[in-house]
């Protein structure tokens, strides 16, 4: 079952290939192409027409800092969630959480500022 926290949106693969799931009706919208996107892409529309515009590792955080403001970063040890991400750009968030206990790697979305990542949460 997808989870909401504070606008962004963590949903399995299955779920998310759901094609009545309002986050692949968006995805399947714009062509991504061989173009791979570690930390994510942002879907913007410009005259009408829609393309991708990769995230960068910042924009991924300011992501999950939304959904878990709470989150503190220790320049010493990064927020282990670098190593969770869609390898080839296929819909499938693969990886680990680092040293975060009891989190999976999922699919993310946050509908108002048009993100598509992974990331990792408890309780799935």
């Amino acid at each position: 079952m997808a989870m909401e926290r504070n606008g962004v949106i963590f949903m399995t693969d299955e779920e998310a290939r759901d094609p009545n799931n309002p986050a692949n009706k968006a995805v399947s919208e714009v062509k991504l192409g061989d173009v791979r996107f570690p930390f994510g892409f942002f879907i913007r529309e410009n005259n009408g027409k829609k393309f991708v515009v990769p995230a960068t590792y910042q924009d991924k955080m300011k992501v999950l800092r939304l959904a878990f403001p709470d989150i503190e970063e220790d320049p010493d040890d990064p927020i282990q969630t670098g190593s969770c991400f869609d390898p080839d750009s296929l819909g499938r968030c693969r990886g680990t959480c680092g040293k975060l206990k009891d989190f999976i790697c999922v699919k993310i979305t946050h509908p108002h500022g048009g993100f598509f990542g992974c990331g990792c949460i408890s309780g799935f």
